[in-house]
């Protein structure tokens, strides 16, 4: 029985079984009586490390920033030393890799304070891997994040991050800090327009605009047309009345192939002077008004 119990705990100790080792040593010898019993032993979850804790910690308090500005509740978490690698990418395939400190991320911290409107979702989705002696330990964790403005969602994406922590005293303190950031989505956002003029006095834009997993270039005709009743812009299926105070309205509901001007129900905000400036006016409050936060125009 000695020998197979040896035998036995090589086996499952190589294995890494240890607490199957541990149940079977615990169980009870045969006792001499006619009377037997039995016990049962539970495995215990091994606790979570310390580093553990503070990672947990820190991303809840990071995630929540944006509504909380509590600025000490996350550089609490940093050294002073601190020195951070970071990699972001985005849905065009374009990417850059900066460095940082404690002072640049104090300063990051204060941008996203001071934003209006904006919302920052910051959530752990794992716990990658962690590792920790009596002094130091990393861990690495995966997130997801969610950037809004003004009510709506700009941007998707996930992150690796890779957090390095040295014990000072009682305290453990973050010294490294490695991030990797890829965009998933971009769903609103700076869009690009390049303005033709297929005509005299016509137009044609292409437009790159964000489109979820990539951007998408789209093609509008713009023509303007002078008429008894006034000036009008027909752009798709849709005409536009374009007054000489420079305001610009139409109706939604309006037939392109009808001889008259419909009353227009939505007046746009702002004005325009010259055709530039019109053809703008309606890119970014009709066309492209969920999609385009700022729309830069190059005139080929």
């Amino acid at each position: 029985m000695i020998h197979s119990l040896k035998r036995c705990l090589f086996y499952l100790l190589a294995a890494g079984c240890f607490w199957n080792v541990q149940a079977a040593i615990a169980q009870p010898k045969k006792a001499t009586t006619t009377t037997t019993s039995t016990t049962s032993t539970t495995a215990k979850k091994p606790a979570d490390s310390e580093v553990k804790k503070l990672t947990i910690s820190f991303v809840e308090n990071y995630g929540k920033f944006t509504q909380t500005k509590d600025k000490p509740s996350v550089l609490s978490f940093m050294h002073e030393k601190v020195s951070a690698s970071l990699f972001n990418s985005n849905v065009s395939g374009k990417y850059r890799s900066f460095t940082g400190d404690y002072q640049s991320f104090d300063e990051y911290l204060t941008k996203l304070a001071n934003a209006e409107n904006f919302n920052l979702n910051y959530k752990l989705t794992g716990i990658v891997a962690e590792h920790s002696t009596d002094d130091i330990g990393s861990v690495i964790y995966t997130a997801e994040y969610q950037i809004e403005r003004d009510g709506s969602v700009w941007e998707k994406g996930r992150e690796q991050v890779t957090l390095v922590f040295k014990k000072f005293g009682n305290d453990w303190k973050i010294v490294y800090y490695n991030s990797i950031n890829i965009e998933d989505e971009k769903l609103r956002g700076d869009c690009f327009c390049e303005l033709f003029e297929s005509k005299p006095g016509n137009f044609v834009t292409k437009t790159t605009v964000p489109g979820g997993r990539g951007y998408t270039e789209d093609l509008q005709n713009f023509e303007f047309i002078q008429k008894t009743a006034g000036r009008i812009i027909r752009s798709g299926s849709t005409v536009y009345q374009w007054a000489d105070s420079g305001e610009i309205s139409y109706n939604p509901q309006r037939d392109t192939k009808a001889s008259s001007i419909a009353p227009a129900t939505v007046t746009l905000p702002g004005v325009a002077a010259e055709k530039e400036q019109a053809i703008m006016l309606i890119l970014r409050e009709v066309n492209y008004k969920e999609g385009c936060a700022n729309i830069k125009m190059r005139k080929k």
